[in-house]
């Protein structure tokens, strides 16, 4: 909806449905040909070649009936060798209207795709700058689907676009154009039928449309849906709800289903009128042709012309109608990518601020929501001293996690304020930001690149002396050598376990030396001796650094000096006990 302050935001309508964006349509749709427009002018010499070979393709087609027309009226008149030249030409220009097709498959192939993987590389960065908020509102796989599904409805779409729609109109009006010299009945008969085919695609792809944006909206619901699920399910087996799951799974994918049938069904009813239509006129055609014959008007090779043009008309209108049909899902794949740009804001301006006076963590009457009168967190208030260590417990949706992303910078308070080092995050540079504040997770994601590249984060200035010293610190050497991975070799996330991937977090930490260390829940899925190899680091190596970290297991012994207790949005404070693993709550 439109804001106060002119811009706009998604929301979410009551069936969950996202990327309902009222910016105007044209303004959607110009982000995306925006996207695409450098890359078609940087593709002009394409669009030409597309263009040379269509105009090749339909003179070639329009003059192979030509042809044998010419050699029927000349069997009883020409010699055999005449015969023998004129089958020899129209079989050059068979193979010409062939080799021309391939050729002007392949540009259009290479030119749909190119501009679609343009866009594809453009929403991807729409997608990286969207605010944290907007992307806790998207359902689990939502971006990803759009960034292959839609964009490969499209790509699909405008591949063969340029070929079947420009190259059927050049054809349709090349045989429309020898019908008017040959009768101007025939002429007009198909004139008109022309229209009223095109007229009839027109009219009926609005509605068609919506029809298939509602079928791939519920593909979304349902593959988001299973997404969920299957991430949380030791969670539903504890609770004894995987029948209820399943069941609701089923119902799901079973109304996607009617849906799919329901949007293919009608999309194709256009499609058997037009045939319809054809079939009429190619029998007008015959009955006008042999009147016309019986008066001596039209010979038989005049007669064969126009029958076989009337035929021909059924390719391009074929072709027309395969495109009219995938012309509806294309609208609403770009109508669901429209609603990512329509997500789009200006970036936050960021301060200047470079070093934080100290580790401090203050929260002043913070409150945060996700959705408006949807409080995550109610008027927060604490502070944590610099080099403290803080276990922050709850329950699961109390809002722990949240409170760490808000120091993260991930998330902007709703309403009062968050200081670190003694200033608000917002007025730090956000290169500065990211090297005084260190986030682990409890799964950290290994991407694929080299193993330099994820133990660093991406951050310059480390000599491979000290990364390979951090790599020692966290009991990862062995791992190397046993798998003959060098700081170069790339990796991916099937290549490290779990605890692997939790150590090369901390080891990033170690290199990255944060003044605040936030962890969410990293001793959840790890093995026990993980889990005292980092209860280790943290008493030795970031003696000295603000920890902050949410457990739910509590199976770290780390020694706090401070415990949170999270508890429907609000913050309490706990007595501290000996060590973590004691908090029995």
């Amino acid at each position: 909806m439109r804001t106060g302050d002119g811009k706009y935001r998604d929301e979410r309508n009551g069936d969950g449905k996202a990327f309902e964006c009222e910016q105007p349509r044209r303004k959607r749709f110009r982000d995306i040909t925006n996207a695409v427009k450098g890359e078609a002018v940087r593709k002009k010499r394409l669009f030409i070649g597309v263009g040379a070979a269509l105009a090749a393709e339909t003179v070639t087609a329009l003059c192979m009936p030509q042809l044998l027309s010419r050699i029927l009226d000349q069997l009883t008149v020409q010699s055999n060798a005449w015969l023998y030249g004129a089958a020899a030409a129209y079989c050059g220009v068979v193979l010409l209207k062939g080799a021309v097709s391939v050729f002007n498959t392949y540009l259009s192939e290479k030119l749909g795709w190119g501009l679609c993987d343009c866009l594809r590389a453009d929403l991807f960065r729409v997608v990286y700058d969207l605010r944290m908020e907007q992307h806790s509102r998207i359902r689990a796989g939502e971006f990803l689907e759009r960034l292959e599904g839609d964009v490969n409805i499209l790509a699909g779409f405008f591949s063969s676009m340029f070929i079947d729609i420009l190259g059927s109109v050049l054809l349709v009006a090349g045989i429309l154009f020898v019908f008017w010299q040959k009768s101007g009945v025939l002429s007009g008969i198909f004139t008109v039928l022309s229209a009223g085919i095109l007229l009839l695609f027109m009219t009926t792809q609005k509605g068609i449309a919506r029809l298939w944006e509602a079928a791939r909206a519920g593909e979304t619901e349902v593959l988001g849906e299973f997404s969920q699920a299957v991430e949380a399910e030791r969670d539903i087996a504890g609770l004894q709800k995987s029948a209820y799951v399943l069941d609701r799974f089923e119902h799901r994918y079973a109304r996607f289903g009617k849906r799919q049938v329901r949007a293919s069904f009608l999309g194709n009813l256009p499609a058997t009128a037009f045939f319809s239509l054809l079939n009429l006129g190619e029998g007008t055609v015959l009955a006008v042709g042999v009147f016309l014959m019986g008066q001596g008007r039209m010979s038989l090779g005049e007669l064969y012309l126009i029958l076989s043009y009337a035929g021909i008309l059924n390719f391009p209108f074929y072709r027309l109608k395969n495109e009219f049909a995938q012309l509806p899902a294309a609208l609403a794949a770009a109508e669901r990518i429209g609603g990512i740009y329509g997500m789009r804001e200006p970036p936050r301006e960021t301060g200047t601020e470079k070093a934080p006076a100290d580790g401090s963590v203050v929260f002043q009457n913070v409150s945060f929501c996700y959705e408006p009168e949807q409080e995550v967190l109610k008027n927060v208030s604490f502070s944590v001293r610099s080099g403290e260590k803080v276990l922050i417990e709850g329950r699961t949706g109390g809002g722990k996690s949240t409170i760490l992303s808000l120091i993260a910078g991930l998330y902007a308070e709703t309403a009062g304020s968050v200081l670190v080092g003694g200033h608000a995050v917002s007025a730090y540079s956000r290169e500065a930001y990211g090297r005084i504040v260190y986030c682990i997770f409890q799964s950290n994601p290994i991407l694929n690149d080299t193993l330099r590249s994820n133990l660093t984060r991406y951050g310059g200035g480390y000599d491979d002396a000290a990364i390979l010293e951090a790599v020692s610190a966290v009991g990862l050497e062995d791992w190397m050598r046993k798998s003959g991975r060098g700081l170069d070799s790339v990796i991916s996330g099937e290549d490290v376990t779990r605890d692997e991937a939790q150590r090369i977090a901390w080891a990033g930490a170690l290199l990255a030396k944060p003044a605040v260390l936030l962890a969410d829940e990293f001793d959840a899925v790890i093995r026990e001796d993980t889990v005292r190899l980092i209860d280790g680091l943290i008493g030795s190596f970031f003696a000295d650094t603000t920890v902050l970290f949410v457990s739910h297991r509590k199976r770290s012994a780390v020694q706090v000096q401070k415990r949170i207790l999270v508890e429907e949005g609000e913050v309490f404070a706990v007595p501290v006990r000996q060590n973590a693993s004691e908090s029995g709550e």
